[in-house]
């Protein structure tokens, strides 16, 4: 089988939440489809799919891949994830975020992942550990911010864009030879990444740009916390 990555127009956006939203999620996870379709009129959400190329034309969905982000589509965020349940445990998870890195209309994109920390027993601990695994070694960096969005803890990760000329390389230290000419630098305000090291204070400013740039500022003030542990 070989697969396709392509953008989705709205109406497959919508068609594919309301079809899949409520199977590949839980309740406590799902926006009401009004919400999807305000941010799709408003030009702050977008989406791509995994198709069996051979069969696009009758579906042929495997996955999809849906992301808030701010009008000038320079900050994105990973909203929702998902496969069909019998594409999942091929390896299709790690292709599909490679060639979502490589579409030339994505600029990265902050990942939230529930904090393991805040897990109500071990086999919940470990699904969360195992899914920030799962982004790392698919290249998203594990942040040391954390966000706390209406009682919901999360570990935040970024992933970049996968440049043509960034193959083979790694792209921190890409981002910083060539002054986060990369993509990195309009979703992490050009100073996150410097000789190498993480700028976390630079990372959380960015981030709590996007909410903003989704969320009014009293829904944000009452809702949400952003912040780095002491050491």
């Amino acid at each position: 089988m070989k697969e396709l990555c392509k953008a989705l127009t709205p109406e497959e956006i919508m068609a594919v939440y309301d079809a899949w939203g409520p199977e590949h999620f839980p309740d406590s996870e799902l926006k009401p489809l009004s919400s999807v379709k305000m941010l799709l009129e408003h030009g702050q959400y977008s989406g791509y799919g995994l198709y069996d190329e051979s069969a696009v034309a009758e579906g042929g969905l495997l996955g999809y891949a849906l992301l808030m982000h701010d009008k000038d589509r320079e900050k994105m965020l990973l909203d929702y994830y998902a496969f069909m349940e019998e594409y999942r445990c091929r390896g299709l998870g790690s292709v599909f975020l490679h060639e979502i890195q490589k579409q030339k209309d994505f600029p990265g994109c902050f990942i939230e992942c529930e904090a393991p920390e805040t897990a109500d027993c071990a086999e919940q601990r470990e699904l969360r550990e195992r899914r920030i695994r799962f982004y790392e070694r698919n290249g998203a960096v594990l942040t040391q911010v954390r966000a706390q969005l209406f009682g919901v803890t999360y570990r935040m990760l970024v992933l970049s864009p996968l440049k043509e000329e960034l193959h083979g390389e790694n792209c921190e230290e890409t981002a910083c030879k060539n002054g986060g000419e990369t993509g990195l630098r309009e979703t992490l305000q050009k100073e996150a990444f410097c000789e190498g090291q993480f700028n976390q204070e630079a990372f959380l400013e960015a981030l709590r740009d996007f909410y903003l740039s989704i969320y009014p500022i009293s829904v944000f003030e009452k809702n949400f916390r952003l912040w780095i542990p002491e050491n």
